[in-house]
């Protein structure tokens, strides 16, 4: 009786760690899909768990298997938790911060703070005009005197303040929400840094089809960017409505783009849904770079929005 429990317990879970590896390499045509690819990383102890009870129930060939599959489900979170990458050349540090202000309620004077102590370019999402203004009464605007917004509405404003200049800016349509591309002149660095702020459809919240629409139309985008940025660095901060497991969020790092927090060695960056009583449970905020070494990554917590912001430090190399 304990080896068929232990057996069919095991199968359980067995199915389980597969069902979130195998999701991670599927399109997202099916919210299912979509929950269990951003639950992969939580699923790994099922194979576990699975690898546990075959053993107990001494089937020694399923024991084997599962064991195989906790191999490939750890071999690809772990290397998200090695780092920082150093860069080789000479650089200049960024510090690239991202805020959703969930649709304008973030608390201003702590964005503000924030944006002071941790970042030198601030890209922000579900910006409201009462939001904008409200964080340029709270002094934002002395320390960031650049700045391109775009303020909106409950969650479609974005902006980008910058402290040091932006030579110039554009938005990119063809999207649910709108985002804004900026050059940023830093001293030192011969190229111009591109910056792009983002904001993809929420699919949970809007239709899917939205979502899976924006996110794989974004690789065109970045690859324009890519394009026309040449050597220079290419930044891209947001809220993608994304995690890492999907593959669709992948596809973005297409061009030479590296995921900062990956590479910073961040692990998870859980970001969303970010409550006072409650632990972040995913990381949907993201900065991308590109001909830039991103060597720190964390996640800090913002007074009044339902996500954390996401802090990065990116090495630009400096000129030859």
């Amino acid at each position: 009786m304990i080896r068929m429990a232990a057996t069919a317990l095991g199968a359980l879970a067995f199915l389980v760690a597969l069902a979130g590896l195998l999701a991670r390499y599927l399109p997202i045509g099916h919210e299912a899909v979509l929950v269990l690819a951003a639950a992969a990383p939580y699923l790994t102890p099922a194979g576990v768990v699975a690898m546990v009870l075959f053993a107990v129930a001494r089937r020694w060939l399923a024991t084997i298997v599962a064991a195989l599959l906790c191999i490939v489900m750890l071999a690809v979170l772990i290397p998200r938790f090695l780092g920082p990458e150093q860069p080789t050349e000479p650089t200049v540090a960024v510090r690239v911060l991202t805020a959703n202000l969930g649709m304008g309620r973030a608390d201003a004077r702590a964005v503000t703070e924030l944006a002071d102590a941790a970042a030198d370019v601030l890209v922000v999402q579900e910006m409201t005009p009462e939001a904008a203004a409200a964080m340029s009464a709270a002094g934002l605007d002395r320390g960031f005197p650049h700045r391109v917004i775009d303020p909106r509405p409950m969650a479609a404003g974005i902006g980008v303040w910058s402290r040091y200049p932006i030579t110039s800016s554009a938005a990119i349509n063809g999207y649910q929400m709108p985002m804004l591309s900026a050059r940023i002149r830093v001293a030192g660095v011969r190229d111009e840094v591109t910056v792009l702020g983002v904001h993809m459809a929420a699919p949970l919240v809007q239709p899917l089809h939205w979502f899976s629409g924006d996110i794989e139309q974004l690789p065109q985008t970045m690859a324009a960017l890519a394009r026309d940025a040449g050597s220079g660095a290419v930044i891209v901060a947001g809220d993608l409505n994304a995690t890492y497991d999907m593959r669709p969020f992948r596809r973005l790092l297409d061009e030479g783009y590296r995921d900062a927090v990956e590479q910073a060695g961040g692990g998870l960056a859980r970001s969303y849904p970010s409550r006072p009583w409650r632990p972040a449970v995913v990381g949907i905020d993201h900065v991308l770079v590109r001909n830039c070494t991103a060597t720190a990554a964390y996640t800090v917590a913002v007074r009044g929005s339902d996500h954390r912001a996401l802090a990065t430090t990116v090495a630009i190399p400096v000129d030859p």
